[in-house]
């Protein structure tokens, strides 16, 4: 068994077994007889469905692109259900799952939908039609599906499920557990673009604060947008080695400790993960000709990451901090580092790297307006030259929002903008409430950058592999995908 992996377990259980035990312990430890002294009830058959709660919701998303080729560029219908049974006293089931299907490609071209001859104007149009393609549609998953037990000093959950470490909104520090679904970038609401992962959960009240147990056996990443899509950017590479699915090995494993002290409320975690994004390992020979491009051959790593989050009232202000020490991060080299001089890229492209991630926001309220503010970074230790990603790496984000009860309307906004990357995203929306179980709502998703280059799509005159452009983007790649989105939804 992996070393790293009985060390992470080691640690995670020890710092269990110091935690006080509650008072209502005996010297023993926990008082077993009492942990089922509620028997199941039995309940009659015509009662049997009487606990049972159902909702969810019915919705309509829809797209139109602003920028040439203007289209229509979703028309996706979502059902979405959620149950909820209890098994008797302290055992409850959970369900949730959807299904969608988007329209747009019934009715509209799909590389119209996708612009990819606008997206791909650099490259020959034997390669722009020789891309692969797939729709985002039709999906049908259980997004939930655990038990809930809870006892006087512990909850266990089992199952599939989210879990959320984070205090600072819509940014990831400490908050790494579940992976990311990219099949619209960032722009889906936090809980839809986050993948469950099945999972074991233990959340334990001792006098020292709660502390909780995670154990992950269920091997998942990043999910990237389908390949063609008009969200397109990380694809999984051809090769990409992947290490084997439900080996114990192979599992997360992580602790969090939540207290309160000095008017603040703490977390410190560990956590023993896959880095949830590819190494691009790759042999890269310099002033290779366009023919004798990057071989490539990626493969996933592990890391661990140990954090701390803390967020304190004062006065009319909420304050929120994050901060996360990471060991053994990989990040990419340019084409152009040759210290050996051998010709080819050092290391296969990578090097690997310490680093930290810190985040600080405060939210409070304005003019009836609801504002959080937030600054986030990234800091490599060690840095070198020849990295592509500079040593800090810096973000900005705003978020507004009010409600106008007498017209049953709330607007918000969100801004957020990458500094080194000099990247923009904008996303106004209004919310109208037509009766209690029916909302409309108005927005855009406005973008402002340059695009990605790796040298793999400018080609100089003689053929040549252009090692010499490096240019890595995330939100400006998508800035002629400027769009209108109009959204039905019926709760029940």
């Amino acid at each position: 068994m992996n070393m790293r992996f009985t060390q992470a377990c080691i640690v995670a259980v020890c710092l269990l077994l110091v935690a006080p035990v509650s008072a209502q312990e005996n010297d023993l430890g926990l008082e077993f007889d009492s942990l089922f002294a509620e028997p199941f009830e039995e309940q009659d058959e015509s009662g049997l469905w009487s606990d049972l709660r159902i909702s969810g919701y019915l919705k309509n998303e829809t797209a139109y692109r602003l920028r040439e080729p203007r289209s229509i560029t979703k028309i996706r219908n979502i059902a979405y259900l959620n149950a909820q049974y209890p098994l008797g006293n302290r055992v409850d089931f959970n369900f949730s799952g959807w299904a969608y299907y988007d329209l747009a490609y019934d009715f509209f071209n799909y590389d119209t939908i996708a612009a990819r001859l606008e997206r791909n104007s650099e490259e020959p149009l034997a390669f722009v039609e020789n891309l692969s393609q797939e729709k985002d549609s039709p999906v049908a998953e259980v997004r939930e599906l655990y038990f809930d037990m809870a006892f006087d000093s512990w909850d266990l959950r089992v199952g599939k499920q989210y879990v959320v470490w984070g205090v600072l909104e819509g940014v990831r520090i400490v908050d790494e557990v579940n992976p990311m679904d990219f099949r619209e970038l960032i722009l889906p609401d936090l809980i839809d673009y986050r993948i469950p992962l099945w999972t074991v959960k233990l959340d334990y009240y001792a006098d020292i604060g709660d502390v909780q147990l995670l154990w992950i056996p269920d091997l998942k990443f990043h999910k990237p947008a389908p390949p063609g899509s008009e969200w397109e950017l990380l694809q999984e590479v051809p090769g990409t080695r992947m290490p084997e699915k439900w080996k114990l090995e192979n599992s997360e494993v992580g602790i969090k400790l939540d207290s309160y002290f000095l008017g603040t409320e703490f977390s410190f975690s560990y956590f023993y993960t896959w880095d949830d994004f590819p190494i691009i390992f790759r042999t890269v020979k310099i002033g290779a000709s366009a023919d004798e491009g990057p071989v490539f051959f990626p493969s996933y790593s592990r890391i661990s990451m140990y954090g701390m989050t803390a967020v304190k009232p004062i006065g009319d202000y909420i304050f929120k901090s994050e901060v996360a020490y990471v060991e053994d991060k990989f990040f990419g080299r340019s084409n152009v580092a040759d210290e050996n001089n051998d010709s080819y890229v050092d290391t296969n492209g990578e090097a690997q790297k310490d680093h930290v991630r810190w985040g600080v926001g405060v939210d409070f309220v304005a003019m009836s307006w609801d504002v959080a503010v937030g600054v986030m970074q990234w800091v490599i230790l060690d840095h070198e030259e020849t990295l592509i990603q500079e040593k800090v790496d810096t973000s900005y984000n705003i978020f507004v929002r009010r409600e106008f009860p007498r017209y049953s309307m709330t607007i918000q906004g969100l801004w957020i903008y990458l500094q080194q990357m000099n990247e923009t995203y904008l996303k106004p929306k209004a919310f109208f409430q037509i009766t209690d179980s029916f909302q409309v709502a108005v927005g855009m998703d406005l973008f402002d950058g340059a695009k990605s280059d790796f040298g793999l799509s400018t080609v100089t005159a003689q053929g040549q592999f252009n090692a010499d452009v490096q240019r890595a983007q995330f939100l400006g790649n998508f800035h002629n995908n400027d769009r209108i989105f109009f959204e039905f939804k019926y709760s029940f």
